[in-house]
């Protein structure tokens, strides 16, 4: 890989103007949906966050490719991962409904497996209909979705002593993903294994090379050889997602001689011990970044010479963010920006104008919307719970929701009244905490206009707004079968 670094701050400047808005818009009125396609490359990498993007502007990333992809593609700028969690993301993604009604409310463990926490078997999944109407399903990476079998660990109450690698077999487990090149949760980025196809759980392969690497490979081999019938491939990467330190040597020295204080520039990251989480870390995260969008340039360099890019959905997001070190934490969970909001990147050539687009999109409406806009709408699933966004997405409608939904369940299945539920308008985000009793404990606001940093709780200062946004949340909460509901 070749970065000419002394030319990137030009590239970035010529690239999009994210502060501007433009409705995407279909290209030509005589296009009409063939028998044949589109098909969809999906690639969501683990614990990629929205700031580490080139073209944002924010993190002093290298990431030539997806700068590219935005350039070429729409932007959203403000979706969300309403449960930003590995697993409850992948639940949601699937199968267009929220985590209390796919009953994925954490990640899938032998901690969770005793509540029932993993992907059952009847639902119907976004890749089941893809397969039924004819599309060849693959999966490459980390699926994350299944429990671990009791021949690989009993039930724990503590999850820090969980099991946490799964088998998927061939069959109706895997819904309707008939190319299989994946893992359950595996996080040796370095020494990666798979179960390929119909292989056995004793017959892993090990693929010596670093993940997103191998899963590249596999990837491109996967679309020169797909070409008669309608595709859809979902990668799966699990970097930039910890270990960090388990990054090739070639992109941490692209940051090695950066100053940490210039790599962590966000001032919502103190100094101090408290800090030092991020500053530790981010070197290591950043070159991850780095790696990770090397791979997807090599991807959609070869989807370019086999001649499919024309008709091929090309989307590039991610299951939650990282807070690298921002307000002292590490990793995703809670509400603040760096962990909730997610890239989303969306490309189309033979549809869609690039540009920007401000919905608030949420997890679960993904489903509905490719699904529509893949010309399969009247096989959405009638209990899907996301919302069918396709006529925004080519720039046929204005309509849109006033706000995306946060989830934090804590402890879930043991304290249902418990935990973290808000939203994310356009201007604040709020959030109400309850306590194990199912009192409510604090209220959250923060103004990310005028403080983006979210360095402030202004919640006391403006008490007819929090009745007002409690107003918007509690009807969409019942909506999803939430427990503080009941």
């Amino acid at each position: 890989m070749k970065l000419k670094i002394s030319t990137y701050c030009t590239t970035l400047l010529s690239g999009l103007a994210l502060s501007g808005m433009m409705f995407p818009v279909i290209a030509s009125s005589q296009n009409k949906r063939e028998e044949k396609g589109p098909n969809l490359l999906f690639i969501f990498p683990d614990q990629f966050r929205v700031q580490a993007q080139g073209f944002v502007n924010e993190d002093p990333v290298f990431t030539p490719n997806i700068d590219r992809l935005a350039q070429q593609g729409i932007v959203f700028p403000n979706a969300v991962s309403n449960r930003p969690l590995s697993s409850p993301y992948r639940g949601m993604l699937l199968t267009g409904k929220y985590s209390f009604s796919n009953n994925l409310q954490t990640n899938c463990n032998t901690y969770s497996r005793k509540f029932g926490n993993y992907l059952r078997e009847e639902e119907i999944c976004f890749s089941d209909v893809l397969n039924q109407n004819g599309y060849q399903c693959g999966y490459i990476g980390k699926w994350h979705l299944d429990a671990p079998s009791y021949a690989e660990g009993p039930d724990v109450n503590d999850w820090r002593e969980a099991v946490w690698e799964a088998y998927t077999p061939p069959g109706s487990n895997r819904h309707g993903f008939t190319f299989w090149h994946a893992y359950g949760c595996n996080n040796q980025h370095n020494d990666p294994y798979y179960w390929v196809n119909n292989a056995s759980v004793q017959d892993t392969l090990f693929a010596r090379k670093w993940s997103p690497e191998h899963e590249a490979d596999v990837a491109i081999e996967f679309i020169h050889t797909k070409r008669k019938d309608p595709w859809a491939l979902f990668v799966s990467m699990n970097p930039p997602h910890g270990p960090y330190q388990e990054v090739p040597a070639r992109y941490r020295a692209l940051y090695e001689s950066m100053p940490v204080d210039s790599l962590l520039n966000r001032p919502n990251v103190p100094g101090g011990r408290k800090g030092e989480v991020g500053r530790k870390n981010v070197r290591d995260y950043f070159a991850c970044v780095t790696g990770v969008d090397d791979q997807i340039g090599r991807i959609l360099k070869a989807l370019d010479e086999s001649g499919q890019s024309e008709n091929t959905i090309v989307i590039f997001t991610a299951d939650h963010g990282e807070m690298m070190g921002s307000h002292g934490l590490l990793q995703k969970v809670v509400w603040y920006e760096e962990s909730f909001r997610i890239p989303f990147i969306i490309r189309w050539p033979k549809k869609f104008r690039s540009g920007t687009n401000d919905l608030l999109l949420s997890v679960p409406d993904l489903m509905p919307t490719l699904l529509s806009l893949m010309g399969l709408e009247k096989h959405i699933p009638v209990d899907v719970e996301g919302r069918n966004y396709a006529e925004v997405f080519t720039g046929n409608s204005k309509e849109k929701p006033e706000f995306a939904l946060y989830l934090n369940l804590e402890s879930g299945y043991e304290d249902p009244g418990g935990g973290m539920r808000g939203l994310r308008t356009d201007h604040y985000t709020f959030v109400i905490q309850k306590n194990k009793q199912g009192g409510t404990a604090n209220y959250l606001l923060y103004d990310n206009r005028n403080d983006p940093f979210q360095l402030k709780n202004i919640a006391t200062e403006h008490p007819d707004l929090i009745v007002e946004l409690e107003g918007k949340l509690w009807p969409e909460l019942k909506r999803i079968k939430d427990p503080w509901t009941n």
